[in-house]
């Protein structure tokens, strides 16, 4: 593993609020980008295939030629320091996985982590061709607040760095240093990303649950008819009426938390389109509270809001109450604290898995030169 640490011009005016920067799904979304008057290509033209979770993305990427000739670069002393297999294929287009951590490992952090896509493997890898498995960790710099210092761990497969790789490592040093300031350049518009950012999600919370869990819809009504079960209820609601698609409902049992009831409310009213997440930035949410996306959310906010208000009075005749479960707004997500195994939307990506790290980084200051003019170097034992 090549450990880098380089200093680069600050992005924000408030470098302590670096854990909240950006989410790939919005600095990687060439329509938004477009749409909110950047255009994003003086990096690469990327865009988004899939969103896995709040700040876990799978991309799509084209990248322009003078990023596309720092990796190459990078690959070629790569495969000279590990004896790994070289390429001679031009890999301007690729597909990764980008997931960020907020204020991971500390307050005020942010981890970044880029899995590149093997199509030979069908899968997520280590190193496919010229593009590597990468851990960025950006933080402030306590002795210059205008800049901010990137720690990159680059991860290469085959045997460990010889003594003489010292000129191929400063050559690779500069090369993954320019390309972490030409991502750090590509945020210049950091405060409409940030705008945007705020708004691409909103926290819902489920409330006032007074006689248990809210209730279902039954997508075929007509086996309930003669139900006397005290878990279901039939609602008399006039014919044609648009309450009339909903006359039965039912308690579901077995373990509950508000994301997965979300979801099934949401595909048992004809809303399947709309993803429901239980974490943010790769922590856990509470049990009553789920992520939506805003603008799917806005599209089927009236539909849901019709099935919401037939479920009230539902859950009413269910448990003779006056009072029934409401779903709001939240002001801000509340994460759980629980063991990492327990997390399961979407399920994590192990880097040791992917990843094999023998018992030495080699690490670069940039910055610090040696007589010849390169980055000086050292070989430390990891912990």
């Amino acid at each position: 593993m090549l450990r880098l640490r380089t200093n680069v011009q600050a992005i924000m005016d408030d470098m302590n609020k670096c854990g909240q920067l950006p989410r790939p799904e919005i600095y990687c979304d060439r329509q938004m980008l477009q749409k909110l008057g950047l255009s994003g290509d003086e990096y690469c033209t990327q865009t988004v295939e899939e969103i896995l979770a709040p700040g876990d993305i799978i991309s799509n990427a084209v990248l322009n030629a003078d990023v596309e000739k720092e990796w190459s670069k990078a690959a070629e002393h790569a495969a000279i320091l590990t004896g790994s297999r070289g390429t001679n294929k031009v890999e301007n287009y690729y597909r990764e996985r980008i997931i960020q951590w907020r204020n991971f490992p500390d307050q005020g952090l942010v981890t970044i982590v880029h899995l590149p896509f093997d199509y030979e493997l069908g899968r997520f890898v280590a190193q496919a061709g010229t593009h590597f498995a990468t851990v960025s960790v950006v933080e402030p710099d306590i002795h210059d607040m205008k800049q901010m210092v990137c720690t990159v761990g680059l991860f290469v497969t085959g045997s460990a760095f010889p003594a003489w790789a010292s000129a191929h490592l400063a050559q690779m040093a500069h090369s993954i240093s320019m390309m972490v300031r030409q991502t750090a350049v590509s945020f210049k518009s950091l405060d409409t990303l940030l705008e945007a950012d705020q708004q691409f999600y909103m926290v819902l919370s489920l409330r006032t649950c007074p006689q248990g869990r809210p209730l279902l819809p039954c997508t075929s009504p007509d086996y309930m008819l003669g139900a006397e079960d005290s878990s279901v209820v039939l609602l008399d609601l006039p014919i044609g009426s648009p309450e009339s698609l909903y006359p039965a409902w039912f308690r579901p049992m077995g373990e509950f938390n508000f994301p997965n009831f979300l979801q099934l409310f949401l595909v048992s009213i004809g809303c399947p389109e709309v993803q429901v997440f239980n974490t943010m930035d790769g922590a856990l949410l509470v049990p009553y509270q789920a992520v939506v996306q805003r603008s799917q959310w806005e599209q089927v906010a009236s539909r849901f809001d019709a099935a919401w208000k037939v479920h009230k009075t539902a859950y009413r005749k269910l448990n003779s109450s006056k009072h029934a479960p409401t779903i709001s707004e939240g002001r801000s997500p509340r994460f759980a604290e629980v063991a990492d195994d327990a997390m399961d939307n979407p399920q994590s990506v192990s880097l040791s898995s992917l990843i094999s790290v023998h018992n030495t980084f080699i690490e670069v200051e940039d910055g610090e030169l040696n007589d010849d003019d390169e980055p000086k170097w050292v070989r430390n034992k990891s912990a």
